[in-house]
C-alpha cells in the first residue's frame, strides 16, 4: 500500500515536471529568430520604404493644397478662355434671368447690374429695355426656358455674337447674421458655333455691419435692405467678370490675355465689419 502511495507521488511530480518542460520549450520556441532570405529582406525594405514614402506625399499633399488656396496657381486668361480670343465676340444680350431664390427683385437686380458690368468691359449690351419689353411681352422668354441649344436663332433675329444665361439660386440674409450670400450661375454662349465661352459658378458673400434704418425727406423709412442688396449684387458682378477678357470697346482690348484668371469656381467673401 505505501508502495502504490509512493508511486504515484512521484508519477505526479513528474507530470509537473513534464509541463514545466514543455512550457520552457514553448517560450524557447517564441524566442528564437528566424533568418530571412535575400529576396524577402530586399521586400521587406520596398514595403518600408512605400509607407514612408505614402506619408511623406501625405504631408506634401496637404502642404500643397494649404498652399494653393492662400496662394492660388496663376493660369492665364487665353489658357482659361481661348474661344472667348479666337470668336472675338462684340455684341451680348443678356438673357433675363433665372430667379430660383425667394427673393422677388434678384432676378432685376441681377439683369441690370450684369448688363452694367459687361458694358464696363467693353462689349455691346443689347439695350435693356428692349429686353424687358420682350420679356413682359412673354414671360417664358427668360433663362429658364430658352435653352442655350437654341442661342444660334439669336444670331438672325438680334444680331448679336453671344447670349448670356444666368441662373440665380440664393439671395439671402438670415436674421441672425449680417452676412449676405448670393449664389448664381452664368454661362455664355456664342451664336456662331453654340459652345459656351465663358462659364462660372460664384458664391458670394458679402459680411457687414446691418445699417441703420433713416427716414427720408417725406418722412418714410426706406427700404435700406433692398439698397443694400443692391449694392452688393453689383459688386458680386464686379468679382464674376473680373477675369473675362475684356470687349472690343475697351482701350485695353486683346492686352489681358497673359492676366491672372479665377477658377470657373468662384466663392469669395468681402468683409468690412469695423474692428
Amino acid at each position: 500500500m505505501k508502495k502504490s502511495v509512493v508511486i504515484c507521488i512521484l508519477l505526479t511530480l513528474f507530470s509537473f515536471g513534464g509541463f514545466a518542460q514543455i512550457e520552457d520549450l514553448l517560450q524557447g520556441e517564441d524566442s528564437v529568430v528566424s533568418v530571412m532570405s535575400k529576396k524577402e529582406q530586399e521586400k521587406y525594405i520596398k514595403e518600408l520604404e512605400k509607407k514612408h514614402e505614402g506619408k511623406k506625399e501625405g504631408k506634401l499633399a496637404f502642404v500643397k493644397k494649404t498652399w494653393r488656396k492662400i496662394f492660388p496657381e496663376k493660369v492665364e486668361r487665353n489658357i482659361s478662355y481661348p474661344l472667348m480670343y479666337k470668336e472675338k465676340p462684340k455684341s451680348v444680350m443678356v438673357m433675363y434671368p433665372w430667379n430660383r431664390s425667394k427673393d422677388t427683385n434678384a432676378n432685376q437686380m441681377f439683369y441690370v447690374s450684369i448688363c452694367q458690368e459687361l458694358s464696363l468691359k467693353g462689349y455691346y449690351v443689347l439695350p435693356s429695355l428692349l429686353m424687358l419689353s420682350e420679356f413682359a411681352a412673354d414671360t417664358a422668354f427668360n433663362s429658364r426656358y430658352c435653352k442655350q441649344e437654341d442661342s444660334r436663332k439669336y444670331l438672325e433675329s438680334y444680331g448679336v455674337d453671344a447670349v448670356l444665361y444666368v441662373t440665380i439660386y440664393s439671395v439671402k440674409k438670415e436674421w441672425w447674421s449680417t452676412n449676405v450670400n448670393m449664389n448664381a450661375q452664368y454661362d455664355m454662349v456664342s451664336t456662331k458655333t453654340g459652345e459656351v465661352l465663358f462659364s462660372r459658378h460664384a458664391d458670394f458673400n458679402f459680411d457687414s455691419q446691418s445699417p441703420a434704418k433713416t427716414k427720408s425727406k417725406n418722412g418714410l423709412i426706406e427700404n435700406e435692405k433692398i439698397n443694400n442688396f443692391i449694392g452688393i449684387c453689383q459688386q458680386m458682378q464686379r468679382y464674376v467678370f473680373s477675369d473675362m477678357p475684356i470687349g472690343p470697346y475697351h482701350k485695353d482690348y486683346l492686352m489681358d490675355q497673359k492676366k491672372f484668371s479665377h477658377k470657373k469656381e468662384m466663392k469669395y467673401k468681402i468683409s468690412v465689419k469695423p474692428s
